[in-house]
């Protein structure tokens, strides 16, 4: 099983972590800023099932942003993200903070040939321009609800990561029917939690979300995992370790 995005910011981390490792769950766990980065990749360096991406979240950008960390950090991890736009937290657009972090963010890992995570709420457009720009070899496009666009992210080969909320969205089923078993991923963006499911939350739901995809692309479960888990070696490439 894949849990193909997460955060540690949780303090149920210890049974999270001992959970999945006996379930052999790979985890992608993301950073959202120093801090959480550092997290991640310690985890990773004990952690077998654990994969760190490091980089600064939408929410933590600020006028000033210091990335001077970021490379050192890259180095030692499978990917960069949580990276990308939202404009909840602050303005989206050239010559924004959060634009030029992100795409200063985008420049690291491209240099370093490392995949990406990309968090694109209400500013899908405007992060698929950004990333048409830049000859990546590997994206995956987290939670992604611009639905009128998913024929152009399926077109490039980016990934399309899926959570819970596709047990009860029909918007997110019909995202990942076009999607397709070739470029789908599960995630469970834990420790979010889910209302329309009792307010649970956590990796052991990635499960729920394979059979959801099994039943929207009318296959097996063991042909949905498979599938999965086959997304998640490609999409690491050769950061995958083990």
């Amino acid at each position: 099983m894949v849990d193909s995005h997460l955060h540690f910011d949780s303090p149920d981390l210890g049974e999270i972590l001992e959970l999945s490792s006996a379930c052999e769950v790979m985890l992608m766990a993301c950073g959202t800023d120093v801090r959480t980065s550092t997290l991640v990749l310690e985890e990773a360096e004990s952690h077998p099932n654990v994969r760190a991406f490091v980089g600064v979240h939408p929410s933590e950008v600020s006028p000033g942003l210091s990335l001077e960390w970021l490379p050192g950090y890259l180095e030692r991890a499978s990917g960069l993200g949580e990276v990308g736009l939202d404009p909840k937290y602050s303005p989206v657009g050239p010559g924004t903070a959060q634009t030029n972090a992100f795409e200063a963010q985008l420049q690291v890992a491209l240099a370093q040939g490392k995949p990406i995570q990309v968090h694109s709420r209400n500013a899908e457009k405007e992060c698929l321009r950004l990333l048409g720009s830049l000859d990546f070899r590997s994206v995956l496009m987290h939670w992604f609800q611009d639905e009128e666009s998913i024929p152009e992210v399926v077109q490039r080969g980016y990934y399309v990561s899926f959570g819970p909320s596709l047990l009860y969205s029909k918007k997110t089923q019909r995202i990942a029917a076009k999607c397709g078993p070739g470029q789908s991923l599960t995630e469970t963006d834990s420790p979010v939690p889910y209302g329309p499911l009792g307010g649970v939350h956590g990796p052991a739901l990635a499960t729920s979300v394979v059979f959801k995809l099994a039943e929207v692309w009318q296959v097996s479960f063991e042909q949905a995992r498979l599938a999965v888990a086959a997304n998640a070696v490609r999409f690491l490439g050769p950061s995958e370790k083990g």
